[in-house]
């Protein structure tokens, strides 16, 4: 009974999300009109720069963050757990509070700004633009390069590192044979992720951009909808992007597998890793590519801090009406969309890794392929298509909060999904028969043997989908009111109409708010 009606349930949340992407399609297309300024000139170039700067952004998050990782892996000092927990903070920090950050350091207004010129030079800097796009983006990504990076050191085994100490190689001879093998396994699947992140960015591009010279084709539907009001050209960038997002998607599809693959084959090592002892230039070279990366990293952290807590009339702000109102309005969406996206996944990947088990794949990758459709499908697709299909209905804050958390919870799946079925399948393949032969079924199954696999990734899935919803503005931006605000869009108001010290409070909150979520998540810090 109760495997009939998991089944059951499964594929009505599957024909649940392809009726919602179906429906929202449609509407798009019922909205345009023959007229438009569409033109394949117009999506070639938006294509061209944003292929651009994704791949800038990529290869140098990749190079510095395998830097990073090494002076990481290498130097051992007072803080290095610390350190690397900071710096791993910023990747889960909000955009609008990166794009604040970077302004803060990197402005004509900024650190670097003043302290340039107090020693008598002149800043001539220009952030918006492409330079502005890449710093962002490299503030985001390098903490996440870093992080697979470092992954991939701990996959050495100590006797490799040994071997080589006593053949005296050293500088890229020692990189070469000893760490490049591993870390090239993972090296595709690094820098498709971080492309797919800067290729489909929006906030970032939205703000730093400078124009539409490099818009991505989010940014230009976003335009397309909320400026010019052509739905047309809109369902013309959407096909465009639906079209590109299978591609990228393939070769994230080829990128993971071959790294995972890679991955299994290394020795697993445990306990405390032999390394090499720095000495000399070596590691002055390695304490210098730390202070200066972790720095670039630490200091934009700081000045929203500093910044926050430093404006004129610091408690009036705080004690503001909407912004208390945009943050009980994004816990909220946040915790609704957490709910939302985790059952999602955890109904579908108990029904999948059933099919899998049986050997059913064609079923199992029918059902577990809903899982990648936010991945190709625009999430403004989803957005536009649900507000031109209730346009003429009246909706309260409750029916803005549900269909914003939907959308919030959607964009998730492709991650939340990966992160909790890898575990009930190892659960599954691992105890299965043992259960069922002892008579043990639904909770009381879940309770004696599954728990022990699962609380960590559920716990860890619940923090992340609740750090990515309260920094979540992609959805918010067509939705947002002054009625019904949350702390990035009412963030996005203040940036945009020049309040900066009413920014730097809600920046500091919003990071604030970032930071509980994160501290849940089990990190595996590999620095020792």
């Amino acid at each position: 009974m109760l495997r009939r009606f998991i089944q059951l349930s499964a594929w009505m949340i599957y024909l649940i999300i392809i009726m919602l992407y179906g429906f929202s399609l449609w509407a798009l297309f019922e909205y345009r009109t023959n007229e438009t300024y569409w033109s394949f000139s117009e999506v070639f170039q938006i294509l061209k720069q944003s292929l651009l700067q994704a791949s800038l952004s990529a290869i140098l998050s990749t190079f510095l963050g395998i830097l990073l990782a090494r002076s990481l892996f290498y130097l051992d000092f007072w803080g290095k757990s610390f350190l690397y927990k900071i710096i791993s903070f910023a990747w889960a920090l909000p955009s609008l509070v990166v794009i604040f950050a970077v302004i803060g350091v990197w402005g004509n207004a900024g650190w670097i700004a003043q302290f340039v010129q107090f020693l008598g030079f002149e800043w001539d800097f220009q952030l918006y633009g492409l330079q502005g796009i890449l710093l962002a983006h490299l503030f985001f990504n390098i903490p996440l390069a870093t992080k697979y990076y470092l992954e991939g050191l701990h996959l050495i085994p100590s006797n490799q590192h040994q071997l080589a100490s006593q053949l005296n190689l050293t500088g890229w001879h020692y990189f070469k044979i000893v760490e490049w093998p591993t870390l090239k396994s993972i090296l595709p699947y690094t820098y498709t992720n971080i492309f797919l992140v800067c290729f489909t960015s929006f906030p970032i591009v939205l703000m730093l951009g400078g124009g539409p010279k490099y818009s991505t084709l989010e940014v230009a539907i976003y335009q397309a909808v909320t400026f010019e009001f052509d739905f047309a050209k809109a369902v013309m960038l959407i096909m465009a992007q639906i079209v590109v997002g299978i591609g990228l998607q393939i070769v994230m599809d080829i990128a993971t597998k071959f790294t995972f693959t890679h991955s299994r084959d290394e020795s697993q090592p445990s306990g405390i890793i032999w390394k090499v002892r720095m000495t000399g230039i070596k590691k002055w070279v390695l304490q210098a590519i730390l202070i200066i990366i972790a720095t670039s990293i630490v200091v934009p952290l700081l000045n929203v801090i500093w910044v926050g807590i430093s404006v004129g009339d610091f408690f009036t702000r705080l004690s503001s009406l909407l912004l208390w109102k945009s943050a009980l309005f994004s816990l909220i969406l946040s915790l609704i969309s957490s709910f939302i996206v985790i059952l999602i996944a955890y109904v579908i990947a108990l029904e999948a890794r059933q099919l899998a088990y049986r050997n059913k794949k064609l079923g199992q990758s029918i059902l577990s392929s809903v899982a990648t459709y936010p991945l190709i499908m625009p999430v403004f697709m989803l957005a536009v298509g649900l507000f031109l299909l209730l346009m003429n209905v009246e909706l309260n804050t409750f029916d803005l909060l549900i269909l914003v958390g939907i959308c919030n919870g959607l964009m998730l799946l492709p991650y939340i999904y990966r992160l909790i079925f890898s575990a009930m399948w190892k659960s599954l393949v691992s105890h299965d028969k043992l259960a069922t032969s002892l008579g043990l079924k639904g909770l009381k199954r879940w309770w004696i043997v599954e728990k022990y696999y699962l609380i960590r990734p559920l716990r860890n899935a619940f923090a992340l989908s609740m750090a990515s919803s309260l920094g979540s503005f992609s959805v918010i931006a067509f939705f947002g009111s002054p009625d019904f605000s949350t702390l990035p869009y009412l963030l996005y108001q203040q940036l945009g109409s020049y309040r900066m010290e009413d920014a730097s409070v809600t920046a500091l909150i919003l990071m604030l708010f970032a930071f509980l979520p994160f501290v849940l998540i089990e990190q595996k810090e590999n620095t020792q």
